[in-house]
């Protein structure tokens, strides 16, 4: 009789615990599952995209010069490292630290990670900008002023200098503090615990970066409009540069606001009020600038024909190599005529980027 009535006072005490779940605590990991599959599929997006652009600009591609190759290899880089180390670091620190927010060493290594990463992103941007501006109106001295010395600097600075400024984000005891956030599901520094570095950072990086890529790519439409102007007049210009020049850089200066302002405001707002912005909202606009990997592919490469060209010759000769048989009933020709005729291409192309030293302007205003 006893011990019957203990199973029964067990029983009850099970049944009052299964059904007084946290329903709180049961909405947090429903979001933060649906935080996760989002992360993922972002990360596996950017990486496949930035496979695909390595394909194909480890050789060579008509209408880009070296110079603007070493560039572009080196947006690829710091955009690659979005979904293969700032995506990965961060989800296995949400795995570890579960829902606990305390701050530890390998938290601060972590952000100071997904700021270096963003960072360099964001110079890595403005030097592509620079890079296009000298081509444009410096054509003549192009070669002089744009040396491959100058150019391996440009991309040392931009992927060292941001490590420097970003150093003492690494310490557990530094001069800013760092906290795992549930809500963004990274290691995020609490920027209110110092303002002057935060402003600091936000002025030696965001707001230069901006002011140059949106000065150099609103003098390179502004020429471009001219030069259309000058085209109309001539019954050989079928297509307007003006639109071709739209097309490229409207949607690169759109989606670099789009993706890095929101991040860049909540970062303020963070250092200056204290406060944080709502859930969903820190998890957009924290994850946001990763998005800007994948777009980077959009509009700096997959709309450039020559590399559209370049890319479907690298498919085609992969498929040649592993599938033979997969090849012959697709239709797909031996490359080697392809190629001979994409050499000749890639040789003139050379030539005229020798003399005339425009390296970027073949991808920004002879595309589409």
């Amino acid at each position: 009789m006893y011990s019957t009535l203990n199973f029964s006072a067990f029983d009850d005490s099970n049944l009052s615990a299964l059904t007084s779940v946290d329903p709180h605590r049961l909405q947090e990991q429903t979001h933060r599952s649906v935080k996760i599959s989002i992360i993922i599929v972002l990360g596996v997006m950017i990486t496949l995209g930035n496979i695909a652009v390595l394909l194909v600009i480890t050789s060579s591609v008509a209408g880009w010069s070296k110079n603007s190759r070493y560039f572009l290899l080196s947006l690829t880089a710091a955009d690659s490292a979005f979904g293969l180390l700032v995506m990965p670091l961060n989800l296995w620190v949400s795995l570890l630290k579960d829902y606990t927010e305390g701050p530890d060493a390998l938290c601060h290594v972590v952000a100071f990670c997904n700021a270096t990463v963003y960072s360099t992103c964001m110079y890595t941007l403005a030097t592509i900008s620079l890079e296009r501006y000298i081509a444009v109106f410096y054509p003549l001295q192009y070669s002089s002023l744009m040396t491959r010395k100058r150019t391996l600097l440009l991309i040392a600075f931009a992927w060292c200098f941001p490590p420097f400024l970003l150093l003492p984000i690494s310490f557990p005891v530094g001069i800013i503090e760092v906290h795992f956030s549930t809500a963004s599901l990274v290691c995020n520094p609490s920027y209110s615990t110092n303002v002057v570095y935060t402003l600091s950072l936000t002025c030696l990086i965001f707001f230069p970066c901006s002011i140059i890529m949106t000065h150099a790519n609103l003098r390179v439409w502004c020429a471009a409009k001219r030069q259309s102007l000058k085209l109309r007049k001539y019954t050989c210009a079928r297509r307007s540069r003006h639109n071709v020049a739209s097309r490229v850089l409207v949607p690169v200066m759109a989606a670099y606001y789009a993706c890095w302002t929101p991040c860049m405001a909540a970062m303020i707002y963070n250092a200056v009020s204290g406060s944080s912005v709502p859930e969903w909202l820190e998890f957009v606009v924290v994850w946001l600038p990763t998005s800007n990997g994948f777009l980077n592919c959009i509009f700096y490469f997959w709309i450039n024909r020559s590399f559209r060209r370049k890319f479907h010759l690298v498919l085609q000769r992969m498929l040649l190599t592993l599938c033979p048989k997969l090849a012959d009933t697709l239709g797909c020709c031996n490359p080697s005529n392809t190629d001979f005729v994409s050499g000749i291409t890639d040789n003139n192309n050379s030539v005229h980027e020798r003399s005339s030293s425009v390296s970027s302007t073949c991808t920004l205003l002879s595309l589409a």
